[in-house]
C-alpha cells in the first residue's frame, strides 16, 4: 500500500513539473488534468480495496481470538494480502492443536489426582480405623496385636504406593535418567528372579530360566532393567495359580535381545494388550486381586528409555509378556 501511495505521489509531481514547463500549452494541460483525476480515483479505489481486505483480516484475527472456525481463504495470487491469510490459516491450526493438548493434558491431570486420591483413602482409612480401636483400654492383647498388625500392613501399602508414585512421575517427566552400559544380561535377570523367590516359594511356584546360548553383553542399565523384569515376575506370581511354573526365556538375534516372561495366571481380555500399559489401569479378570495398576506402566517406561518395547500375547491360560532390546549399532 505504501508503495502505491509514493508511486502516485511520484506521478504528480512529475505532473505539476511538466504544467510548469508547459503553462501555455491548455491542451496538454486538459490532459495532464484528466490524467491527475484518473490517478485520483484509482488511487481512491486502491485505498477502499485495501481498508476491505484490512477490514477481513481484522474479521479473521477476532475470530482466532474467540476461538471461531475460519473460513477457507483460497491463495489465488502472490500478494502480501493473501500470505497473510494463509499465515492466520496456519496460526489457527497450530492453536488448534496446542489447546487439544493442553486439554487432553489437564484431563489427565484431572484423572491421576483422583485416582492417586482413590488409592490413598483406602490404607488412610484403614489406619484411622484401627488406631482409633486400639485407644479402647478394653480390648484384649491378641486384639492389640491384630489392630498393630493391620496398621502395619496399611502402613506398608501407603509406602509402596508413595515410592511408585514417585517413580511413576519422575520417569514421565524425564526426571530419572537412565545409565546404559555394557552389563550381563543373564546375571540383572537373575538379580529379579531372587528379588521375586520369597514370593515365588509362597505359592510353590516354579522359576524356569531358559536360554543358556544368548549372548551375555547387552548395553543397559543394570537397576532399573532390574526393576523393569521385577515388576513382571512380580504380576505373574501374583497371579498364577499355586503349584505352576513361570518360564523365563532369553532370546537374540542380529537386531534385538529379548526377555520372555510366560505364565499360567490369569491372562487378560481381547483388547487389553495396550490398555494394561496405562496408569493405574488393572484388567477385569484381576479386578478382585490386590493391586494398584502402576507395575507395567513403570516398566514399559524403563523399557523405552533403553530404546525398546514391550509385547503382549494372549493365551487360553496366562499371558507372554516380552522386553525386547534393540542391540548396540542397530
Amino acid at each position: 500500500m505504501k508503495r502505491s501511495i509514493v508511486g502516485i505521489n511520484a506521478v504528480i509531481i512529475v505532473c505539476f513539473t511538466i504544467i510548469l514547463v508547459c503553462q501555455k500549452n491548455w491542451i496538454l494541460l486538459f490532459l495532464l488534468a484528466l490524467l491527475l483525476a484518473g490517478l485520483y480515483f484509482l488511487w481512491i479505489d486502491r485505498q477502499k480495496e485495501y481498508q476491505s481486505e484490512l477490514g477481513e483480516i481484522s474479521g479473521y484475527l477476532d475470530d482466532l481470538l474467540q476461538k471461531k472456525d475460519i473460513s477457507y481463504y483460497s491463495v489465488q495470487n502472490d500478494t502480501l494480502t493473501s500470505k497473510i491469510f494463509s499465515q492466520i490459516q496456519r496460526v489457527q491450526k497450530m492453536y488448534g492443536g496446542i489447546t487439544a493438548l493442553v486439554e487432553s493434558e489437564r484431563d489427565g491431570i484431572k484423572k491421576l489426582l483422583a485416582e492417586i486420591a482413590h488409592q490413598l483413602r483406602t490404607p488412610l482409612s484403614n489406619m484411622e480405623t484401627y488406631l482409633t480401636l486400639l485407644e479402647d483400654n478394653r480390648i484384649e492383647e491378641s486384639e492389640k496385636e491384630t489392630y498393630i498388625k493391620a496398621v502395619e500392613k496399611s502402613e506398608n501399602k501407603l509406602h509402596f504406593l508413595i515410592e511408585k508414585l514417585i517413580v511413576a512421575a519422575r520417569l514421565e517427566n524425564q526426571i530419572i535418567q537412565i545409565h546404559k552400559c555394557d552389563s550381563n544380561l543373564k546375571e540383572t535377570v537373575a538379580q529379579a528372579v531372587f528379588q521375586v523367590r520369597k514370593k515365588a516359594e509362597e505359592k510353590n511356584i516354579n522359576i524356569i530360566v531358559q536360554g543358556e546360548d544368548v549372548d551375555k553383553k547387552v548395553i543397559h542399565d543394570r537397576n532399573w532393567l532390574c526393576e523393569a523384569i521385577y515388576n513382571l515376575l512380580d504380576n505373574s506370581i501374583k497371579y498364577s495359580p499355586v503349584s505352576t511354573d513361570i518360564v523365563v526365556t532369553l532370546i537374540s538375534n542380529e537386531m534385538f535381545s529379548e526377555i520372555r516372561i510366560e505364565d499360567s495366571g490369569t491372562g487378560i481380555e481381547k483388547g487389553e494388550e495396550n490398555k494394561i500399559f496405562q496408569l493405574y489401569y488393572r484388567g477385569k479378570n484381576i479386578s478382585n486381586e490386590e493391586g494398584y495398576g502402576m507395575g507395567l506402566f513403570i516398566t514399559r517406561e524403563i523399557v523405552q528409555k533403553h530404546d525398546g518395547f514391550m509385547k503382549v500375547k494372549r493365551k487360553d491360560s496366562g499371558l507372554i509378556m516380552s522386553i525386547i532390546l534393540p542391540k548396540a549399532g542397530t
